[in-house]
């Protein structure tokens, strides 16, 4: 709509002074030229400041499940990216039964967390902040710039209770290594702990994945 009052203040000024008398293009023109920059003063109001807008927030909460085959706990993969090691790229799976994880980038709109929970499940909970109009008036006006609902940024909290656990894809390579016995002893130990969490898993799951976290910390001095 504003591309079309722009147009038709062009055409008035135009007209006004090609072929109007000198009174009447003088007052056409005025009021065409104002118009125009009023116009275009509209358009670049609401490409650079989101002139019109609003901010809307809107919060998407999903259960997420381990981006390992681990038994009894959660993992939550991620790899520190860029200089200042703020952001990071994060692997999980959506749902229990994907084969290949789900891999997720930051970009320049995205932040994001880790946050203890109560309970036994992990859950991503995605926070957008975008750009809508304030009313129909503005949205007809502007309709064809095409930033409805133009996202400004993104808060991405990855939600993990006692059961899960986070940690880099190198912690994790180092994992399976340090934790396999080397001596007789070890082995002994590690079937005894293994016999006793079997035993733990059938009458408390929840509690034999936390021990198992609190053997993999231990391990990994984390």
């Amino acid at each position: 709509m504003i591309l079309l009052i722009l147009f038709l203040f062009v055409a008035l000024a135009f007209i006004s002074l090609m072929f109007l008398d000198k009174q009447t293009y003088v007052i056409g023109g005025v009021i065409g030229f104002i118009g125009i920059i009023l116009s275009v003063g509209l358009i670049t109001a609401n490409m650079a400041n989101h002139f019109g807008m609003e901010t809307k927030v809107t919060t998407h909460k999903s259960m997420m499940y381990s981006a390992t085959n681990s038994k009894g706990y959660g993992v939550l993969l991620y790899q520190p990216v860029g200089t200042s090691g703020k952001e990071n790229v994060y692997i999980y799976r959506k749902h229990e039964q994907d084969q290949k994880p789900t891999i997720v980038k930051p970009d320049l709109t995205m932040t994001t967390n880790r946050q203890e929970i109560a309970g036994n499940q992990a859950y991503r909970v995605i926070k957008d902040t975008r750009y809508v109009y304030k009313n129909d008036f503005w949205k007809l006006m502007f309709s064809i710039a095409g930033n409805d609902g133009e996202l400004k940024k993104r808060q991405v909290t990855y939600q993990l209770p006692q059961n899960w656990i986070a940690l880099t894809t190198q912690q994790a390579k180092n994992l399976q290594a340090k934790m396999t016995p080397k001596t007789d002893e070890e082995k002994a130990a590690v079937a005894q702990q293994q016999e006793a969490l079997a035993e733990l898993a059938q009458n408390d799951p929840d509690q034999a994945g936390i021990k198992q976290v609190q053997q993999i910390k231990a391990t990994l001095n984390i």
